[in-house]
């Protein structure tokens, strides 16, 4: 475990972006900051403000877990049929003109979801109007400044599939609101959805609270090798060369986590450290149902992945999981969790010690 911490600890390290060079000032930096001791201008640094790629952010600043909501991860075609689009909730995006008059819409429209197998988009127009449109009729998404994107410059799925880990799952919850009493929010159905398709209904269902400015992780929980079988070999086929096929999967014997959280705001930080796949990391932020909006959404964890959560905000946090096993101590790995552990006073240690 300590080689794992260590090479934990270093990919950590790799994380910050690779020509962020704003330690180094210009001569015309250094004439702004001229006003300051010298001493302090050495001290001075700057946010790196530059746009980076989907991958990029996803695996070092984080981004919303709306930002991952892309329908099937890969939905729709341009329209010269070869590149695959993604098309991510919460985005702005335009209607071609026969659909907004059809649906009775107006531009620009919301992308909010997508119906059972993302046959159909879910929009919303800027008065709460809403309908379900086929994928092929959302026109080019805006740029965050209001502006007009164009196809070469929409985003593809695979800036999505390419660092998405293996296996994981992030899937759209709708939380209701009830006047006066609160919400509603329903996890998950065993015959319908996510879980339904992968094959994962949890042996076991299990709370915890988490309080302000706290954190877990990272934990792994060991894939299962069958014994004529390289686990590099057997991982490869489970999620490289048949993806698809969820009979291979060995729920009953790994544990797999199913996770939502019913209050507060978290960071998730996943990292792929199973034998024979490249190394991803997945690091996005998650709010609870009492902060509707389009990050309510549910998480699986395959075996080997190592997760890690942290509150954000003064807010406790409320979260509910289901294992694909019962608890098992020797499932739980842990690594670089130092944070976990509240040590005491060194005098208190001395007291105790005495």
């Amino acid at each position: 475990m300590e080689n794992l911490a260590s090479r934990t600890s270093s990919a950590a390290l790799q994380l910050r972006f690779a020509q962020n060079d704003i330690d180094t000032m210009t001569k015309r930096e250094k004439n702004l900051w001229q006003g300051i001791d010298p001493a302090a201008q050495d001290t001075l640094g700057g946010r790196d403000y530059r746009t980076t790629s989907f991958a990029q952010e996803l695996a070092q600043r984080g981004v919303d877990a709306s930002e991952l909501m892309v329908a099937d991860h890969k939905q729709g075609q341009n329209v010269g049929g070869h590149r695959e689009l993604a098309y991510v909730t919460g985005a702005k995006y335009t209607l071609g003109s026969p659909t907004a008059d059809s649906t009775g819409l107006s531009n620009p429209v919301t992308l909010i979801g997508a119906t059972p197998g993302s046959k159909l988009a879910i929009v919303r127009d800027r008065t709460g109007k809403m309908a379900n449109v086929k994928f092929a009729n959302i026109g080019v998404p805006l740029n965050p400044d209001g502006t007009l994107s164009t196809v070469e410059e929409w985003p593809r799925a695979c800036e999505v599939k390419d660092p998405w880990i293996p296996g994981v799952e992030v899937f759209a919850r709708k939380i209701y609101p009830q006047r006066h009493r609160g919400c509603f929010g329903e996890f998950v159905r065993r015959d319908e959805g996510i879980l339904a398709r992968i094959g994962l209904w949890p042996k076991q269902w299990s709370a915890a609270r988490m309080f302000a400015y706290t954190a877990k992780g990272f934990h792994v929980h060991p894939p299962i090798i069958p014994e004529d079988s390289a686990a590099a070999t057997w991982l490869r086929r489970l999620f490289i060369d048949e993806p698809e096929n969820y009979s291979l999967r060995r729920y009953d014997d790994e544990q797999w986590d199913v996770m939502f959280f019913l209050q507060g705001r978290v960071e998730m930080i996943l990292c792929d450290i199973r034998a024979g796949l490249p190394r991803r990391v997945m690091r996005f932020f998650i709010d609870g149902d009492n902060h509707r909006g389009n990050n309510n959404v549910g998480v699986v964890i395959p075996a080997g992945v190592a997760h890690a959560i942290r509150v954000e905000g003064a807010e406790d946090v409320i979260m509910v999981y289901g294992t694909s096993t019962v608890f098992h101590p020797e499932f739980e790995g842990r690594i670089a969790s130092e944070i976990e552990t509240a040590e005491l006073p060194e005098s208190w240690r001395e007291f105790l010690a005495l």
